[in-house]
């Protein structure tokens, strides 16, 4: 059974919930937030139209570039969820890299901020699942820093991650009480 994890990265903005938003849907920002680590290749006005939340469902294919220049195979990425300026979610279900990939892109007022996580459920198909893990973890942590240059931040609340890993109670055997 692969290993399952769940990740999850929030920062909190001391900026208006429109422009915070505006900036995680904006397929240029979405670039530049994974620079140097990897380069998308994708069609922005399809993905640009899903995330205003046109046609969702909607399917988008994206091809990565490790580090700029090394190809990974394509990412059937689809938009599943849209609700404007709180949240949407991409999944894939046939990725050639992981098992099960669900991103959910989260935002909130909070009472003198507004806090931005993602919540990214996956279980990787390669490598050792505890290095790919981390390195999910390490790319999550450096999105959130590229946007966090773009908006005055709380330095203690910027870029905060849990990672865990999940197990299935039934195949375990085992519960929370």
């Amino acid at each position: 059974m692969p290993v399952r994890f769940h990740l999850r990265v929030s920062t909190r903005f001391y900026a208006p919930l429109e422009d915070v938003w505006r900036a995680k849907t904006d397929v240029d920002q979405l670039e530049n937030e994974l620079h140097p680590w990897l380069r998308a290749t994708l069609n922005k006005d399809d993905l640009q139209a899903g995330l205003r939340g046109e046609g969702i469902p909607r399917s988008l294919p994206v091809r990565f570039w490790g580090l700029g220049v090394v190809p990974f195979p394509d990412w059937p990425l689809e938009l599943v969820k849209y609700e404007h300026n709180r949240i949407f979610v991409d999944t894939t279900r046939e990725n050639p890299l992981f098992h099960e990939w669900e991103h959910r892109h989260n935002i909130e007022e909070a009472s003198d901020a507004v806090r931005y996580w993602d919540a990214i459920t996956f279980s990787p198909k390669w490598g050792p699942p505890h290095l790919v893990a981390r390195s999910i973890e390490r790319l999550f942590r450096h999105r959130h820093r590229k946007t966090a240059a773009m908006f005055e931040t709380d330095a203690r609340a910027t870029a905060i991650s849990q990672l865990r890993v999940m197990f299935d109670v039934e195949e375990s055997g085992e519960g929370f009480m």
